[in-house]
């Protein structure tokens, strides 16, 4: 007698069909992924942009900030701010075509930010009965063009007695 195997034949590779199947799955997996990652991209933009007004705004009132830090302020008024640097030169902030100005004696005005809707200053006065000023609070309005919305930024700004206030007589 004569022994037999039987051999199984093995396969070499994958059918057309299976390649076929394979790829609709994945295709039909793949359109809810592709649209998730469209509106996470989306997302991700508009926080960036909204982010990076509301950046350039507190970067503007740092700089704002330390300039004053730096300086006299003589005048505040609801739309701007008078001060005297150190170098004795005299400098105007004011707001004009949506634009935040320093303007350094009668020569030209340097732009310091752009998109500003406003730009409003109040006066922080100490309670009575002293009524000494001792700083400033600054707002600044930005524009955000990517989501087409307004974004406020606050800063506060105290600073020391600029001028000694005066003795009472016979004190």
């Amino acid at each position: 007698m004569s022994k037999h195997r039987h051999e199984t034949s093995r396969r070499h590779g994958i059918s057309l069909i299976e390649v076929i199947a394979c790829t609709g799955l994945v295709a039909i997996l793949f359109v809810p992924i592709a649209g998730v990652i469209r509106a996470s991209a989306r997302t991700i933009a508009s926080a960036e942009s909204a982010s990076s007004t509301s950046t350039k705004l507190q970067r503007t009132l740092a700089w704002l900030s330390n300039m004053i830090d730096d300086g006299t302020v003589f005048a505040a008024s609801t739309s701007g701010i008078r001060l005297q640097r150190r170098d004795g030169s005299l400098v105007n902030i004011t707001r004009s075509n949506n634009q935040l100005l320093a303007t350094e004696g009668k020569s030209t005005d340097t732009v310091l930010a752009e998109d500003i809707v406003d730009f409003s200053v109040r006066s922080i006065f100490q309670p009575k009965p002293s009524s000494r000023w001792v700083g400033l609070e600054i707002e600044l309005v930005g524009f955000d063009t990517t989501n087409n919305r307004k974004v406020t930024e606050i800063a506060t700004v105290v600073f020391p007695p600029q001028i000694p206030e005066p003795k009472k007589a016979g004190k």
